[in-house]
């Protein structure tokens, strides 16, 4: 194994996924842009205002926020988490990030999965 088998992705250039009020993820690290990966990688931007669908994933996530303070709704229940800090949610956990600042948030996301997982969203 050499250099060459190393691959670099710029968030500008990966897949993304269109979320409401022009927030986004993108799919930087996954089946799809690298060769057999383990885990996958991602990167979103939730601008003020957003609230995402309330989802639940087959496997667990774990996001690190870069910018903002990122609020993640477990049911009714709120769970901040600011700059600097990780989160951990299990699998089967139901969950919705929601921005209620004025700025963006920004994040850093990981699954156990080679791409972003069988997800369902809960009504």
């Amino acid at each position: 194994m050499d250099a060459k088998d190393v691959k670099v992705i710029s968030v500008k250039d990966a897949p993304t996924v269109e979320l409401p009020k022009g927030s986004w993820s993108a799919m930087c690290i996954t089946k799809d842009t690298v060769n057999n990966p383990k885990s996958m990688l991602g990167y979103s931007r939730f601008t003020p205002g957003t609230v995402c669908a309330m989802m639940v994933h087959e496997t667990e996530e774990m996001c690190y926020v870069v910018k903002g303070c990122g609020t993640v709704m477990v049911g009714d229940q709120e769970v901040k988490c600011p700059t600097g800090c990780a989160m951990h949610i299990p699998a089967g956990v139901p969950h919705s990030v929601v921005n209620h600042s004025n700025e963006d948030v920004e994040m850093v996301f990981v699954f156990s999965y080679p791409e972003y997982p069988p997800t369902k969203k809960v009504e």
